[in-house]
Formats: C-alpha cells, structure tokens, sequence
C-alpha cells in the first residue's frame, strides 16, 4: 500500500513539474531573448542563454531611450487609486447585500449581476462619450474611473458577508456601536483575507488593461505600460531582444506584489469565508 502510494504521488508529481515546465517556457525564452544580441534570437540550434555573451545593453537602452519610468508611474497611479477606491466600494457593497439585507436588496442585486452579461467593449462607447463631456478625456481619472466599481468584486465580498457571524455585530450594537461603527471596527478588519484577495486580483486586471488607456489617451506622457509596449512595437517591430527586455521590466512589479502577498493570496483561496 505504501509503495503504490508512492508510486502515485510520484507519477502525479511529474505529470505537475511537466505542466510547470510546459507553462514557464514561454517566460523562459522572454528572458533568454532579452539578454541576446539580435542575431542570436533566431538562431540554430536554439540556445538558451549564451552565458560568455550575454548582453545587457538591452536593457540599457530601454533605460535611456525610452520613458519607461513616466509608463511605470502612470500604470502605478492608475492601479493604485482604482484598487483602493474598487475595494471601498466592494466591502460597502458586499456588506450591505449580504449583512444587512435592506429592503429590495436582492432585486437590486440581481439587477447589478445582470450587467456582467453585457460585454465590455460595449460599454466603451457610452464611458467615451461622457468623459468627453465633462473633460476627462485624455486624463488618468478616465482609466480610473471605469475601475472603481465592479460587480464581481461586490459579489464575492456579498458571498464573504452571507457568512458573517452576525454575533459579533449584535456584541458591538450592545456595546453603542451603530452600523457604520460595527462595520468599520468589526467586519472590516474580518474582512481582510477576501480584500487582500481582491486586491491582488484587482492589480492585475487593471495592471493589463490596453483597451482603455488605447481609446481614452492621445498624450504620450500619460501612457501606461501595455501602451508603451505598444508605442514601442510599433517603432521598433523588428528588434525583438529588446521588445524581450522591455517585456521582461513590465512584468517585475506584477511578480513583486504576488511575491510579497503569495501567502496572504492562499491564505484566502483555502479559507471558507470567501467560498461563501
């Protein structure tokens, strides 16, 4: 019995390290891409990495000639506020339809769960039209803006809430404490798991968004990353080495932020409370 349960774990144990493999290879040759000279890109037989020849000047002229850093803050400022203002507004909203259960809350909910039938893209149109008119266009508050309030955010902090204790409520209202009171001392800091899962989730949805900042931005100083991906695939299509090392300096704060909230995110996906 020990033995073939060995056996076991050792065949599922590779298939896994072979789907590991098979997902980061892709990553793998980016970052081999981005420390070869252009020449060496194509080449056969394929190399990895030329470890005597390896060329950082890639990176170097990334750094110099490019506005990587005005990209860098622009999608920094632009994920920043819309995860802190998406969050607020999530455990406001989740709070209320699954805690305090006012009057018509769950047609009113039902309706909310309707819009995410309707497809993104058609919503562009109506969001352009009306940042026109009160003169967002062209600002970051017109990436910002679409982002605060989003129905599945609200939804999964609803199925937090439906099993909230109601105990510790009931103890705080014994003790003075009104809704807004019990909500901010009580259920907030309960809440921490899915919000921190929210969060992250939150980060890199926003953090990839090309479609938003392609239709509402015409101003190169206000581009975020995926924009000046673009912008740079643009005019320089050809030199891929560099695309590579571009591509490789994008994805270094996505994998700072899950690498320092990894346990906090796992944390969250195991605990009942999110599952509802």
């Amino acid at each position: 019995m020990e033995n073939g349960f060995n056996v076991g774990q050792g065949i599922r144990s590779l298939i896994f390290i072979i789907i590991g493999l098979i997902f980061i290879t892709p990553l793998l040759w980016m970052v081999s891409t981005s420390f070869k000279f252009e020449s060496q890109v194509f080449e056969k037989p394929f190399v990895f990495f030329h470890w005597g020849q390896l060329n950082f000047e890639n990176y170097r002229n990334i750094w110099l000639n490019t506005p990587f850093l005005t990209w860098l803050y622009n999608s920094i400022f632009v994920v920043v506020f819309s995860v802190v203002f998406r969050l607020i507004i999530a455990a406001f909203g989740g709070y209320s339809f699954g805690f305090l259960k006012f009057k018509y809350s769950g047609s009113i909910f039902f309706l909310f769960l309707m819009t995410l039938f309707v497809p993104y893209q058609l919503t562009l149109l109506p969001q352009f039209i009306a940042f026109r008119f009160v003169h967002l266009l062209d600002t970051r508050w017109a990436l910002i803006i679409p982002n605060i309030l989003d129905i599945l955010s609200i939804f999964m902090m609803r199925q937090f809430f439906l099993s909230f204790p109601r105990e510790l409520i009931s103890a705080a209202y014994m003790e003075g404490s009104g809704i807004t009171r019990s909500f901010w001392k009580v259920a907030l800091p309960l809440a921490k798991v899915p919000l921190i899962t929210l969060g992250i989730l939150s980060f890199f949805m926003i953090w990839d968004q090309f479609y938003q900042p392609l239709i509402f931005l015409k101003s190169k100083d206000l581009y975020t990353i995926p924009m000046g991906l673009q912008s740079f695939q643009t005019q320089f299509g050809k030199d891929y080495a560099q695309q590579m090392a571009l591509a490789c300096l994008a994805i270094v704060p996505v994998l700072t932020v899950f690498l320092i909230l990894q346990k906090q995110f796992i944390e969250s996906v195991t605990s009942s409370g999110i599952k509802g």
